[in-house]
This record gives C-alpha cells, sequence and structure tokens, in this order.
C-alpha cells in the first residue's frame, strides 16, 4: 500500500541533487504526473536557490516529499546519516568476518574526509559576501535605516549559504560543536526570518517589515555568532581553508 497520496498541482519541497554546482537543493515542486500504484510522484521545479534547477522534472518517491523546505532538510539528512549508518554497520560485519581488510577501511574514511572537505570549501567560498554585509553593517554605525538594509542582504545571503552548512552538518558526527551551529541558526533574526518566510528569499524581501525590530538591530551580532561557531567547527575538525575573520587576512 503507498504511504501517500498526492494530487495534481499540489506543491510540495525535496531535495534535489545541482549536477551543476554539485550540491543538494531544496527545491519546490509541483506535481505533474503520477504512477497509477502511487509508487513515485513526477514533480516539475517552480522554485529553487539555484535557477538552473527551475523547469526540471524528476521522478520522486512520494515520502521524500515534504510540506514544508526545512522539514525536506531536516529528512534528507535523516535519510544521509541513516544511510551512512547502514554503511558502516556493513563494513562493521565484513570486518568482524574477515572479508574487508585496513586497506578498504581507510578508503571509505578517506571518501567521507573528502566530501566534508568539499562541502567546507564551498561554504567558505559562499561566506565572504555575508562577510561583506556584515562589516558594512558596522560602517553604517549611526544611520539605522541603511544597517537595517544590510542586514536584510546578509540575512538572505545566510539563508542561501544554509543548504551548504546542512550538508555539512550532515556529513559530520554530532558533536558539541555540531550542536552549536545549530544552536546559532535557531537564533534571533534567524529563526524570525525562516518563521516569517521559510527559504523563500522573494517572500522575506516582501515581509522583512514583520521582523521584530529589535532583532533586525542584532542582526549583526546574530550572523557573527553563527560565523564564530562556524569558524570553531573548522577549526575542531581541520578543515581549510579557515574560516577567518576578513580583520584577520587584511592584518
Amino acid at each position: 500500500m503507498p504511504s501517500r497520496e498526492l494530487r495534481l498541482g499540489q506543491e510540495l519541497y525535496f531535495v534535489l541533487w545541482d549536477e551543476d554546482a554539485d550540491l543538494a537543493a531544496v527545491a519546490k515542486g509541483e506535481v505533474v504526473q503520477y504512477a497509477a500504484d502511487w509508487s513515485k510522484v513526477r514533480v516539475k521545479v517552480v522554485d529553487a536557490p539555484q535557477s538552473n534547477l527551475i523547469g526540471r522534472t524528476s521522478w520522486i518517491l512520494p515520502d521524500r516529499l515534504d510540506d514544508d523546505a526545512r522539514s525536506a532538510r531536516v529528512h534528507y539528512q535523516q535519510r544521509a546519516r541513516a544511510g551512512l549508518r547502514e554503511e558502516m554497520q556493513r563494513i562493521g560485519q565484513r570486518a568482524a568476518s574477515g572479508d574487508e581488510d585496513d586497506t578498504s577501511r581507510g578508503a571509505v574514511a578517506e571518501m567521507a574526509r573528502d566530501e566534508t572537505t568539499r562541502l567546507w570549501a564551498q561554504l567558505v567560498d559562499a561566506w565572504g559576501d555575508v562577510d561583506l554585509l556584515l562589516d558594512s553593517i558596522d560602517f553604517e554605525a549611526g544611520w539605522p535605516e541603511n544597517q537595517a538594509r544590510l542586514a536584510k542582504f546578509a540575512v538572505l545571503s545566510v539563508l542561501r549559504v544554509e543548504p551548504r552548512v546542512d550538508a555539512l552538518l550532515g556529513a559530520l558526527e554530532d558533536g558539541e560543536d555540531v550542536r552549536a551551529v545549530r544552536a546559532a541558526q535557531a537564533q534571533g533574526l534567524l529563526a524570525s526570518a525562516r518563521r516569517v518566510a521559510g527559504a523563500d528569499a522573494c517572500a522575506l524581501m516582501e515581509r522583512w517589515s514583520d521582523l521584530p525590530f529589535e532583532e533586525v538591530g542584532e542582526a549583526a551580532e546574530t550572523l557573527g555568532a553563527l560565523r564564530t561557531a562556524l569558524a570553531a567547527l573548522g577549526e575542531r575538525h581541520g578543515l581549510r581553508p579557515a574560516l577567518a575573520h576578513p580583520a584577520a587576512i587584511v592584518g
């Protein structure tokens, strides 16, 4: 029996791999077709962080479609971690039976490390826009309207980077450093922005005035706390290049 039935035209969220950017992206899709037994559903991408994904159609399993972007990311990470645990369990079973040697175990560990390194490099590269906006907020001290406008674009930049952050956290073993990043993602202006608009940048632009004024005024501190948590995570895992503050780079 199928676990879920959907209707034509229904809009749902799912994770789609962008082969051009080599990155998983949360996309919003419209149901355009489904199998007679509901075993799979064809969806057309109507919104996504990368414009090259819009208009694509893909067959998706019904249980991999969610009603909101946040759930799609969370469930994707849960499936990824579950798959990794199953693979590691199989490796352990083969090792216990003498079917696997140290070389193959080392190869698996190296592959996991390479993926983490790749995700981190993408995050550091994308974070440059956020740093520029955070520094600009400081330069506009005394002009709160200018600071609020810059804060808006800084939050939008962080939301665009978040799929990379989430993928990186999903690739790392849960620990205090990972939990610190998740806590920073869920505080202040970032939490309010998701509550108001989810991952929809256009909706956030339209509803920016609905965000608490005091949280907008603390945008630099909120985003700076996330940056600090990410930098500490990178240092803890020896990831390079380091997420050093721009001032440290210039100096």
